[in-house]
């Protein structure tokens, strides 16, 4: 019988290119499992042809498989977009549609702000069985259920950064499709964009998992509590031993601004990517180039 592979997938414009790369090189830095047991794919949102070539280079240099692909925006023209929220992050809700024929039991999604500290083929593992997905509770406790007047057995909401796809489940009760219809009918309730979207259609049909596997930037740094004690023990586990980091806040590891420790474990993975040896080579000629000008 053929084994499937780790199917992991994200989605990406031209500005994270260098920074879905330090995710990918993450995973294959922490896995136990030979590298080419991995299938990489990005939603290629306009990614340019240079950045495109140090992707490739990125993940050649680990014998794993990189594959982009595209998406009709036209299905997404009723998006409501923000300065943060680009339309690029609706793309996740589409993806299982794009490996239809493939028969994949399951796919990763991940967005590209996070990186891995920990073999993540552990999660093909776990049992998805009645379950649409497996997902993080979000950290915001934004209450949206409620705002968006959704009748659930459940209140509780998932970050949409993670989301571990049960494909036949998904594809078989037309997820992508109910999700769309969502948005296009309900644009004033978006205010998190495709996450609240995607909550609306499959709450109470997601799989809780231990915040470890999505670690968000607001547990990381203690910005929040968990108004249940069980969570708070949990969120300080986590914060012990991350799983996969998610730097969900509006300033980013390679921004200037950010000054928490946690930049330091994107720094180490995106200087194994060839963005870092192509900035390197960038960087020597600045430096020779001002050297040649203050010497004239």
């Amino acid at each position: 019988m053929k084994k499937d592979k780790f199917t992991v997938v994200s989605s990406c414009n031209d500005g994270f290119a260098e920074h879905v790369s330090a995710l990918f090189v993450s995973i294959l830095e922490n896995t136990e499992h030979s590298a080419a047991d991995f299938d990489f794919y990005v939603i290629d949102d306009e990614i340019s042809i240079a950045n495109k070539r140090l992707m490739r280079e990125t993940i050649k240099e680990y014998d794993a498989a990189l594959h982009f692909l595209t998406i009709d925006k036209k299905y997404f023209a009723d998006a409501v977009e923000s300065d943060r929220i680009p339309e690029t992050a609706y793309y996740r809700i589409a993806i299982p549609e794009l490996f239809r024929d493939q028969d994949l039991e399951r796919i990763l999604y991940l967005d590209c702000d996070m990186i891995a500290l920990a073999d993540i083929s552990e999660l093909w593992e776990i049992d998805l069985s009645g379950y649409t997905l497996a997902a993080v509770e979000d950290a915001g406790f934004h209450h949206r259920l409620e705002k968006m007047e959704i009748a659930c057995d459940s209140t509780k909401y998932f970050n949409s950064g993670f989301m571990l796809i049960n494909m036949r489940k998904w594809l078989s009760e037309n997820v992508t499709n109910r999700v769309l219809r969502y948005i296009h009918d309900n644009p004033d309730k978006l205010k998190f964009h495709d996450q609240d979207a995607l909550n609306a259609i499959l709450h109470d049909h997601w799989l809780q998992l231990h915040p470890k596997w999505n670690a968000q930037s607001y547990i990381m740094k203690r910005e929040v509590q968990h108004p249940d004690p069980e969570g708070e023990k949990e969120y300080f586990q986590a914060r012990r031993d991350p799983k996969i980091l998610h730097y969900s806040g509006h300033v980013k590891p390679w921004d200037p601004e950010f000054t928490s420790s946690l930049k330091k474990y994107y720094e180490e993975y995106e200087d194994l990517t060839a963005f870092s040896e192509d900035e390197t080579e960038e960087e020597k000629s600045s430096t020779k180039l001002s050297s040649t000008r203050k010497l004239g």
